[in-house]
């Protein structure tokens, strides 16, 4: 069975988007040309994430743009109405041609308390599951116009629903996904961990009577037609980052971690790989490639959303590296054990990445027996 594609689709661009130097504009016509990337490129989808501009409108911009590729719309649950998120939702099918998927996120306090949404943790997966079983109630009932002189309706393409994904971790994050979510997501790690990811959800999901209808992890990639090319690329995102400004990253989260207790000098680190690294990094030296393996084909790296994980706590800041055999061989593995069936990817920079993708993956999980 193939293991579906996605891209990432985001402004968070750049040669080194985690360094100001290697950071992108704002562009909308980059955006353009990234869809238009994706489109072509045979990916099913992009994962339209968080970051300071509208998902929901970069979505809407990039579909206008492009004719097949689906767009996984990270939304936060109660942040809209869940009858006014059903008319965009609507709106976008319509005009799109039924293009739309929701990426259910529940966030985290810091960005929530900057809607004045002051809601503990666990009340908001309760609130969540009400919030996405009343989005799809209004979602098959349609839409129609405000002014009954004009009889205008919008109505679901052939009555489907928008497929809802998401995660949780937490026991009330696992429930909450087995009551509400179609396909779970995991951040990319060991085969192992995300085994017993996928394995709580299915439980999750049983205990409500339900099933998944996809199981899907976030990584990062780099694929070259040979392994050193690839592994030359993913030194160079340590090197031209810079020991000052990794170091400069890694103390911040390590202060902010933990109240200003510690800094990254003091720090220890849950085990001694990750003890390695912050040893190597706080002595002014970036860590080698081997030194940052973690087993099934993944690298600890840098990410546009997260550093390099000393914390050991699931950060998604991993990266397949390799040529696209070998890549394709883990992918098979991770699909046999797990049951995974999409990959969501990001390099970067996005555009060109995404070109080495097409070129040397996609055609390979397509083809995955």
């Amino acid at each position: 069975m193939s293991v579906k594609t996605f891209w990432y689709l985001t402004q968070a661009d750049g040669d080194y988007p985690w360094s100001p130097g290697g950071l992108f504009p704002v562009d909308g016509q980059r955006q353009i040309e990234l869809a238009k990337t994706i489109d072509d490129g045979g990916f099913e989808g992009a994962l339209v994430a968080t970051w300071p501009n509208d998902p929901f409108i970069s979505a809407t911009w990039a579909a206008a743009h492009t004719t097949r590729m689906k767009f996984l719309v990270a939304v936060y649950a109660n942040m809209t109405p869940a009858r006014l998120l059903a008319e965009k939702a609507l709106t976008f099918d319509a005009f799109s041609g039924g293009r739309l998927m929701i990426n259910s996120v529940n966030g985290r306090d810091n960005i929530l308390t900057k809607y004045d949404m002051n809601v503990p943790h666990d009340r908001r997966y309760e609130l969540g599951e009400q919030y996405w079983a009343d989005f799809r109630r209004y979602y098959r009932e349609g839409t129609e116009s405000n002014f009954p002189n004009t009889p205008l309706r919008i109505d679901p393409i052939s009555d489907q629903e928008v497929p809802l994904w998401g995660t949780g971790d937490s026991p009330a994050g696992l429930e909450n996904s087995g009551k509400v979510l179609d396909a779970y997501l995991a951040m990319l790690r060991e085969t192992s961990f995300i085994e017993d990811k996928f394995d709580g959800a299915r439980k999750a999901a049983a205990a409500a009577g339900r099933e998944f209808t996809d199981f899907g992890a976030l990584t990062g990639v780099i694929v070259r037609s040979n392994r050193d090319e690839a592994m030359d690329r993913f030194r160079s995102l340590f090197e031209k980052t810079g020991i000052d400004r990794i170091a400069d990253i890694l103390d911040k989260a390590v202060r902010r971690r933990t109240g200003g207790e510690q800094d990254l000098k003091t720090f220890t680190a849950r085990d001694a790989q990750r003890q390695g690294w912050v040893d190597t990094i706080v002595a002014g030296k970036i860590p080698e490639p081997d030194d940052l393996y973690l087993g099934d084909g993944l690298y600890a790296g840098i990410t546009a959303w997260s550093p390099l994980d000393i914390f050991a706590t699931g950060s998604s800041a991993v990266y397949y590296v390799g040529a696209p055999d070998e890549i394709t061989g883990h992918v098979r593995t991770l699909r046999e054990r797990t049951g995974l069936t999409s990959l969501i990817l990001a390099g970067w920079p996005l555009i060109d990445e995404a070109k080495h993708v097409a070129e040397h993956l996609i055609p390979r999980f397509a083809a995955l027996d």
